[in-house]
């Protein structure tokens, strides 16, 4: 169930955050230099720091020279010292960057991996809240202030009874951790200001026998309207995921095709995916040929785009274009409009209103112009032509 889409949307989260943090490790190049051209204060010899100050600025421009062509300027005659100094911040700065690039691919798949953590979860919700059903209509002395009906409850919902028979489900929850003991609070809450609050669940409660279908029916009314709708969980879900408008499809699409197993008369969780090692190579080799090949994508746009203002385009544009080129280039299965489709997509929901135009105009053109040198070649499906 998960789709090529949210993938290239992780790929290209990964890419804005590794150009960050490839921005910061410059500047901390840039410190190391600056540091090794500070005045001795412990010396007794008399510090020029004029001189200082200008192989500061020498070694600044020489490490600039090195991260842009991986060589210094040969314009000018630079001192030994200068040189040394900005090869040894440089190779600081390239080691810095390899080491964040890998960890920020590492996060995306382990936040990718997580989406199935956060479907388990919301299923534990479903459980935890025909709990406190049970609770409630167990209670000895009703609450004189509230009248709800007890005829029947979320715990004698015969979809939730199979969900906390499922020794699948309970090994799942085992394996992964999943437990919601630090936040009674919020199942209490969602029970009580939520669940006992709706009108579909009062009506549902009045009756003492349900079909199986009405049994359905309320379940995916409460993951719909209560769980997924509500401010309390919602809310709740949110906070701990920052990419929750991200993955909520996916994590939707996970829970609904669960609770409908239940219709077999057993619970039968679905898979996040049908080849993980397949996304995972997706994931990492395109986010790879984009930093590999950034110059080279760079310098198609700028002759793409040279009657624009480049300092006016989009950051998130120029990485959504990068991203979609080193995929037309180095997959050549995936067809051409589906790739130019789905960076369209993409630019539409994360920058600009503007982007998705954008980027279809500059990536259609430039596909047309790569694909006349020979630089854009497909086979297999990659020759469909999706018009």
């Amino acid at each position: 169930m998960l789709n090529r889409r949210l993938l290239r949307t992780k790929v290209v989260q990964a890419l804005y955050a590794s150009q960050i943090a490839t921005e910061a490790d410059r500047l901390l190049a840039i410190d190391e230099i600056a540091e090794a051209y500070l005045p001795d204060l412990n010396s007794m010899l008399p510090q020029n720091r004029e001189k200082l100050e200008g192989l500061k600025r020498l070694s600044i421009m020489t490490l600039g020279e090195l991260i842009k062509k991986g060589q210094p300027s040969t314009d000018e005659e630079l001192p030994f010292e200068v040189i040394q100094t900005a090869r040894r911040a440089f190779e600081t700065y390239t080691r810095q960057t390899q080491r964040d690039r890998q960890a920020i691919v590492r996060r995306v798949l382990k936040e990718t991996e997580a989406i199935y953590d956060e479907f388990l979860s919301i299923i534990m919700l479903l459980m935890e809240l025909g709990f406190q059903s049970k609770l409630e209509r167990e209670r000895e002395y009703p609450d004189p202030d509230i009248v709800f009906p007890i005829e029947s409850g979320l715990d004698t919902n015969a979809v939730i009874l199979l969900l906390q028979a499922s020794e699948t489900l309970e090994i799942e929850f085992i394996r992964r951790g999943i437990s919601w003991s630090n936040d009674l609070t919020i199942i209490r809450k969602t029970f009580r200001e939520a669940l006992r609050s709706d009108d579909v669940y009062i009506d549902y409660c009045k009756k003492n026998v349900h079909t199986p279908e009405e049994d359905q029916k309320m379940v995916q009314h409460v993951l719909r309207q209560v769980i997924l709708k509500h401010e309390i969980p919602l809310t709740h879900l949110q906070q701990n995921d920052l990419y929750w408008e991200d993955h909520f499809e996916l994590i939707r699409g996970l829970a609904i095709k669960t609770l409908k197993s239940a219709d077999t008369g057993k619970i039968q969780l679905p898979e996040l995916t049908d080849d993980w090692d397949e996304d995972q190579f997706f994931v990492e080799e395109l986010f790879n040929k984009t930093i590999e090949h950034e110059a080279e994508y760079e310098s198609y746009l700028h002759e793409q785009l040279k009657n624009w203002d480049l300092e006016r385009i989009a950051q998130v544009d120029m990485i959504i274009m990068k991203t979609a080129l080193a995929e037309l280039i180095h997959f050549p299965s995936i067809p051409v409009k589906v790739s130019i489709n789905e960076y369209i997509e993409i630019a539409k929901r994360y920058s600009t209103l503007k982007s998705g135009k954008f980027v279809n105009g500059n990536l259609d053109r430039l596909a047309e112009k790569l694909k006349e040198k020979g630089i854009i070649r497909k086979s297999g499906r990659g020759l469909i032509d999706n018009k």
